[in-house]
C-alpha cells in the first residue's frame, strides 16, 4: 500500500487528481452534468506540467530518495508523458477558441515558471492560485458553450484564488531551508508562525466570499456547508505545517485538502 501512495505521489498523478477534484467541484456546482474532456484535459495538463518542471530542475532536487525514484523510473514517467502528451493534443483541438486560448495563457504561466518566472521575488504562490483558478473554475466554465462568466462564476474564481493560497504557503513553509538561498517566498519574509497565520487569513476569505456567494447572491446551504467543512479540515493541516514534517505530509494531507471540497460536496447533497 505504501509503495502504491509513493508511486501516484512522487510520479505526479496524485496531484493531477487534486486538479481534477476542484474542476469536479466546479462542475458540481455550476452545471448538472460533468464534462469528460475538461477533467480528463487538466488531468493530463497538470500530469505534464509537474513531469516537466521535475525533469528540468531533476538534479536540483535536494531530496536523494525522491530523486533516485524518479530516474528509477525515468522510462515510465517518458512513457506516461508520451501518452499524457497524445491525449492533450487530441482534447485540445475539439477546444473552442476562447477555450483554446486561455489554455495557451496558462500553459505559457506553467512552462515558463521553472525557467524564469519562479526567481521572481514573492510571485510563486500567487502564480500557482493564478494558474489552478483559471484552471479550475474559469475554464470548466469556458468550455460550455451556453456559459457566461456571471457574478457567480468571479465569486468563484476569486475565492478558488484565496483557497489555493491557503493551501500553496504551506508548502514553501516546507521548503524554506532550500529556499533561503535562492528564492524569496513568504515565510523566509515573515517567518514560518505568521506565514501560518497568512494562510489562514487566505482560507477565512475563501470562506467569506462562499458565504457571501452561497447566503446572499445564490443561496444554497448545501454549497455553504459543505465550505465550512472543508475550511474546518484545511485549517487543521495549516496549523500543524512546520519545515520538519515528512514530505508526505504535504505531498499526501495538505493536497488532500484540495480533495476535501469535492468530497463534502457530495456528502453534503447526500444528507441535504
Amino acid at each position: 500500500m505504501t509503495s502504491v501512495i509513493r508511486f501516484f505521489v512522487l510520479s505526479n498523478i496524485y496531484v493531477s487528481l487534486c486538479v481534477v477534484a476542484l474542476v469536479l467541484s466546479t462542475q458540481f456546482i455550476f452545471f448538472t452534468s460533468f464534462n469528460f474532456d475538461v477533467t480528463s484535459f487538466l488531468f493530463v495538463a497538470t500530469f505534464i506540467s509537474y513531469n516537466f518542471q521535475r525533469i528540468i530542475s531533476i538534479y536540483k532536487i535536494p531530496n536523494k530518495k525522491r530523486k533516485q525514484w524518479f530516474i528509477s523510473n525515468y522510462k515510465l514517467i517518458y512513457f506516461l508523458l508520451f501518452i499524457a502528451l497524445i491525449v492533450f493534443t487530441y482534447i485540445f483541438i475539439g477546444f473552442n477558441n476562447n477555450a483554446k486560448l486561455l489554455i495557451v495563457l496558462i500553459s505559457f504561466l506553467s512552462f515558463m515558471y521553472p525557467l524564469f518566472l519562479r526567481n521572481i521575488p514573492y510571485i510563486k504562490v500567487y502564480l500557482i492560485a493564478f494558474s489552478w483558478s483559471l484552471s479550475t473554475v474559469l475554464l470548466p466554465v469556458i468550455v460550455e458553450e451556453n456559459s457566461e462568466i456571471s457574478i457567480d462564476v468571479i465569486l468563484s474564481l476569486l475565492s478558488r484564488f484565496f483557497f489555493i493560497i491557503a493551501i500553496t504557503i504551506p508548502f514553501d513553509i516546507r521548503d524554506i531551508q532550500l529556499d533561503i538561498l535562492k528564492l524569496k517566498t513568504i515565510p523566509i519574509l515573515f517567518g514560518v508562525e505568521i506565514s501560518k497565520k497568512i494562510s489562514l487569513i487566505m482560507l477565512c476569505l475563501y470562506l467569506t466570499l462562499e458565504l457571501f456567494q452561497h447566503l446572499i447572491i445564490t443561496p444554497n446551504p448545501q454549497i455553504m456547508l459543505s465550505a465550512v467543512l472543508c475550511c474546518i479540515y484545511t485549517q487543521f493541516f495549516i496549523k500543524r505545517s512546520h519545515e520538519k514534517r515528512g514530505g508526505y505530509f504535504y505531498s499526501f494531507w495538505v493536497e488532500s485538502c484540495s480533495l476535501a471540497l469535492l468530497f463534502f460536496l457530495i456528502i453534503t447533497s447526500i444528507f441535504l
